[in-house]
């Protein structure tokens, strides 16, 4: 049985990731972004933004839309739900703990939680530029 601690989020490397959406996976997975007004800019191909601030309210969607992905995949296995934010220190696991606690105990196993190390300014850093990974990207946003 998985444990509800910040112990049972794991982190993924931007290339992880990478290799996830050019690869496949053999684990369906989802990237969730939690970034409000700076979601603008880019985000990673696929992803669903659900801001920080509203993300409370919209855990149950989210556990929804999950499921349904998750059962709509052919073996009805876990899913890996990837959270983000800008720089993934705290948006992103503050998020990934909220959503891990409020997972109902029947479905606990059929969620495996990470968080994207470095968040999107480290993806963008390394695959802004990659259409295929990478959506409405404006590199100018993110020069400094």
């Amino acid at each position: 049985m998985q444990s509800r601690t910040v112990a049972s989020i794991k982190y993924i490397d931007a290339s992880q990731l990478f290799n996830m959406m050019k690869r496949g996976s053999s684990t369906p997975f989802q990237v969730i972004d939690v970034r409000g007004s700076d979601y603008i800019g880019g985000h990673i191909r696929g992803g669903w933004n659900y801001p920080y601030k509203k993300f409370s309210d919209s855990i149950p969607e989210l556990l929804d839309r999950l499921q349904e992905k998750r059962s709509s995949n052919s073996n009805d296995t876990t899913i890996n739900v990837v959270f983000h934010c800008a720089q993934s220190q705290q948006r992103g696991p503050s998020a990934a703990m909220k959503f891990l606690r409020e997972i109902p105990e029947p479905d606990l196993d059929k969620f495996e939680i990470s968080v994207l190390r470095g968040g999107f300014i480290n993806w963008q850093d390394l695959y802004g530029s990659d259409s295929t990974v990478t959506e409405d990207y404006h590199p100018d946003l993110w020069s400094w």
